[in-house]
């Protein structure tokens, strides 16, 4: 069921999307999309099929990912990256991407740390004591993990600890 427009309701048209305004205050905006098609080589649509389907998503929804993530980075970096592209660096590229894995990995963990701490489950008010309680207890649910996965493995001996 749509909502009813009142008469101090206006609405106006905008590029890329549609406004709606009450008594002059903006309320929301709802974008509309749009087509856009790309040539890419034999290879590169090989690859990104082959993605797509690993990733159990659609080409289309890939394809508006990728436009999405490098329209969102910085002019120099999209140069570059399509720099090292054109020359097949695919050293450069792999080291790249390894180096963008671990920041990301450090960047989630001091967000997962920070609601950790935000919590308080571990150390009550002592910040030096939560952070090696959560050390302590990550260190726990290690070896947790470790000791099952040495109980399902076939023909091994499981040492229990006392």
């Amino acid at each position: 069921m749509s909502p009813t427009i009142e008469p101090a309701q206006r609405t106006r048209w905008q590029t890329g999307g549609f406004l709606l305004y009450r008594n002059g205050a903006f309320l929301q905006e709802k974008a509309m999309s749009s087509t856009i098609s790309a040539n890419v080589d034999d290879k590169t649509a090989s690859q990104l099929k082959t993605i797509a389907s690993l990733e159990n998503r659609s080409v289309s929804n890939a394809v508006s990912s990728a436009i999405t993530v490098f329209v969102g980075l910085p002019k120099g970096l999209r140069d570059f990256l399509l720099e090292l592209n054109a020359q097949d660096d695919q050293e450069t590229i792999v080291k790249l991407g390894r180096e963008m894995m671990a920041a990301a990995a450090r960047v989630r963990l001091e967000t997962a740390t920070a609601d950790l701490a935000a919590e308080h489950r571990f150390g009550k008010d002592d910040p030096a004591s939560s952070e090696i309680d959560m050390l302590e207890e990550a260190t726990a649910l290690t070896w947790a993990v470790r000791d099952r996965k040495k109980e399902q493995a076939p023909g091994r001996r499981v040492r229990l600890r006392t």
